[in-house]
């Protein structure tokens, strides 16, 4: 594991070797891919993949949709088999209230998904909230998981609770006051019936009282005093212990929702390697992110500044590096395509 102290000379070819294959990804053909939906008990999700080869599952991060993972999944399709997904209550999918927390329903969604496309186990990527699927999905299925990579993860200060508010202690509050009507007429949940029309039924005939009741459920497990939202440090140590290669992008010195020493702390416990910041990734990660830095990706109008976490320059080149870095452990483990332990023998592998 590589600490913040250990920018070798190293570590600087390093960077210099995945600026370089980041420029030959930016090469990479353009796609929407083929978009589908598919049920996972009972309740459509809405899935796009494109390229071949070992799977990537990418869950895009804040409350975005699909679109925004769009760029870095047409990069990544030039060399592997890549699945983006609206999660519940998310971009195209159904709304789903249900479940001690909103990372639960989700991780359990994708536990739903992955047989069904044969995609098990998979390299599971998130930024931001995206990152929060992935490590929660190692930790609760460890057998889906072939390798973790996460960048601007969340956590410390008051961000938990600050995203919380806005995320769900606002409608709980909004829909005892004003009723189901109220919250359907929000830009957020608006836009859920905009992209699924069936999901206005689904909303309206709520009792908005067990509405509320879930979002603060869901809110009061957004803890900043857990190591990284949604996960705490023992939780951590297990994913170390079941054996997952992780990697993990330093965080962002002055990004109090990306923090550098959560990053570190989480590089710590996970056994994770710790890849030192690169330059210019905190301006894109918090400015507005663009692969190319001239123009927005035109099928993103959601990629303006705190949303298209996922467009950082480096970050394609730096999860083929992971990828191939851990097919290369795992091939001199002799560990098959199915493992998803660098610590299991290979009779052991399913």
């Amino acid at each position: 594991m590589r600490t913040s102290q250990a920018l070798t000379r190293r570590s600087a070819i390093k960077i210099a070797a995945a600026s370089v294959a980041a420029r030959a990804f930016s090469q990479a053909p353009e796609s929407n891919g083929a978009g589908k939906y598919i049920s996972v008990d009972g309740n459509k999700i809405y899935y796009e993949e494109r390229g071949r080869g070992i799977p990537i599952v990418i869950a895009a991060g804040g409350q975005n949709r699909v679109e925004t993972l769009r760029p870095l999944a047409e990069k990544l399709a030039a060399k592997y088999r890549v699945i983006t997904w609206d999660r519940a209550n998310l971009g195209r999918a159904d709304i789903v209230l249900k479940g001690a927390r909103d990372i639960d329903l989700w991780t359990d969604q994708l536990a739903g998904l992955l047989p069904q496309l044969n995609a098990r186990p998979a390299y599971l990527v998130g930024a931001s909230s995206g990152g929060r699927v992935g490590y929660t999905m190692a930790l609760r299925y460890p057998d889906y998981a072939r390798g973790l990579f996460t960048f601007l993860t969340t956590g410390g200060g008051a961000i938990g609770e600050n995203l919380a508010k806005q995320y769900y202690f606002d409608y709980a509050d909004l829909a005892e006051k004003d009723g189901m009507e109220a919250v359907a007429k929000t830009p957020f949940w608006s836009e859920r019936i905009q992209l699924n029309p069936a999901n206005r039924d689904r909303l309206l005939t709520m009792d908005p009282h067990e509405f509320a009741r879930v979002m603060r459920r869901w809110g009061k497990a957004m803890r900043s005093s857990d190591t990284m939202i949604g996960i705490t440090s023992d939780e951590l140590r297990q994913i170390k212990a079941n054996g997952t290669p992780v990697a993990i992008i330093q965080g962002c010195p002055m990004a109090p929702q990306h923090r550098r020493d959560r990053s570190e702390l989480y590089a710590q416990l996970t056994g994770a390697t710790l890849i030192p910041t690169p330059e210019g990734y905190c301006e894109q990660g918090t400015q507005g992110a663009s692969f190319d830095q001239l123009k927005l990706h035109p099928e993103v109008p959601e990629s303006k500044p705190f949303r298209a976490y996922e467009m950082v320059t480096q970050a394609p080149a730096l999860i083929d590096e992971f990828i191939q870095k851990t097919e290369a452990q795992y091939k001199q483990a002799g560990l098959g395509p199915s493992a998803t332990s660098l610590t299991s023998k290979p009779a052991e592998t399913r």
